[in-house]
């Protein structure tokens, strides 16, 4: 469990991602990485987005739309490109990192999530399914750091679904203290063993070489922030979800 320390009105999410995931990786874990791995990920649904038009359009080689889509995708590469190679580049000590919560309506951002993805699940032939109980209560979270988690977990579940794949997102009250929102998708599944070393920085299943991400070391380190909790449920063949708990929202007398 991240312990968070107030810090001029923000966190300094360097400070708590070095407790929380040790000290030959912190260097690598900061605001930085985390504002590099929202922009790659709005930049994949803009390349998703163009060739899903161009697919659509069959402009002809050579044709004024045809330079354009083309000048699209290719731009949108090579900041992708130019990303990566700054987020790889060695980093000055972080800012303060700001946190601030209010009464969120997480359907509302689940929705957002999905309008954003909806070019790749397209592009892609996933079906998407949400499943929202009716009338629910406010999450108390940061609404900017709450898209980050669900996007990046729905953007996972639509990158290791396969193209046919499905995609569910769910959410409900837990009890009178918490919200649960679900993402389940089709991919071939999580080695039990392995369940919680996803969370690690750079981890990726079935790998030693320290070339995963740190998507969802960042999302853990997010939700809790927010006082949450997060998880992953899978059998091997049958998907995955992952879980996130976070606080119901309550109003100070």
């Amino acid at each position: 469990m991240v312990v968070v320390r107030a810090c001029g009105g923000g966190t300094r999410l360097g400070h708590l991602l070095t407790n929380n995931v040790g000290n030959q990786d912190s260097a690598q874990v900061d605001y930085v990485a985390a504002m590099t791995h929202e922009l790659k990920t709005s930049l994949t649904a803009i390349i998703a987005s163009a060739e899903l038009i161009a697919d659509e359009l069959h402009p002809d080689e050579g044709s004024v739309q045809w330079k354009l889509l083309q000048a699209i995708i290719r731009n949108a590469h090579r900041l992708d490109e130019s990303i990566t190679f700054f987020a790889e580049m060695p980093r000055q000590p972080i800012q303060d990192f700001q946190f601030r919560p209010e009464p969120v309506d997480i359907g509302q951002i689940i929705r957002d999530v999905v309008t954003r993805l909806h070019p790749r699940i397209q592009a892609r032939k996933q079906t998407l399914e949400l499943e929202i109980a009716a009338a629910l209560p406010p999450v108390r979270a940061d609404k900017q750091h709450l898209g980050q988690i669900l996007l990046l977990l729905t953007a996972n579940a639509t990158k290791f679904s396969p193209e046919g794949g499905s995609i569910k997102i769910s959410a409900w009250q837990q009890d009178g203290e918490s919200l649960v929102a679900r993402i389940s998708d089709s991919c071939g599944g999580i080695p039990v063993e392995e369940q919680e070393l996803i969370f690690k920085p750079h981890y990726q299943i079935g790998r030693s070489d320290g070339e995963g991400g740190l998507g969802l070391t960042i999302a853990k380190f997010l939700v809790e922030l927010h006082g949450g909790k997060i998880w992953v449920e899978s059998q091997m063949g049958h998907g995955c979800s992952f879980f996130v708990s976070l606080p119901l929202f309550r109003r100070i007398a």
